[in-house]
């Protein structure tokens, strides 16, 4: 749905990223219906979810493609998704735990509204939450820190 959309909104537009994104992600979800790495659900949407954010930072760094706020939102989503896959697997398949309690609901309502907040972002490409802003703050602390990290390490000996 996104990807159709991005597609109709930004045929004539110079920047693809958007359209790029939701490519992968669409393709992701799809081939994730197809294809099955385990013969546990929730273990194969967590490996297409760890698969999508590997081609997500290969697209980047290959492409050397700059940030945006759309790119933040689909990456955090797919890893709090595979957060809550591996989570709901674990309780399930290795704990075997039948009764139903706290994280089965935090799983369900969890990855629609991360899906819904993706679709969202990739339709959009707003920071609606903040987390693009975030993640730029915590960026460039990242970057002074190691800047300062490495300019009192060469004065130590």
């Amino acid at each position: 749905m996104a990807f159709l959309c991005n597609l109709v909104t930004h045929i004539n537009k110079p920047d693809k990223r958007l359209v790029i994104l939701a490519f992968i992600m669409m393709v992701s979800y799809f081939l994730s219906g197809i294809f099955n790495f385990s013969v546990y659900s929730y273990m194969n949407w967590f490996y297409f979810d760890l698969l999508t954010i590997t081609v997500i930072f290969s697209w980047g760094y290959f492409a050397k493609i700059s940030s945006f706020c759309a790119l933040y939102y689909a990456i955090l989503g797919l890893f709090l998704n595979s957060l809550l896959m591996l989570s709901i697997y674990v309780d399930i398949v290795l704990l075997e735990n039948r009764t139903p309690w706290g994280l089965w609901s935090i799983y369900s309502f969890g990855v629609n509204i991360i899906d819904i907040t993706m679709i969202i972002a990739l339709i959009t490409n707003r920071d609606f939450l903040f987390i693009f802003k975030l993640g730029k703050a915590i960026e460039s602390k990242v970057i002074f820190f190691s800047k300062e990290f490495s300019k009192s390490g060469a004065n130590v000996s």
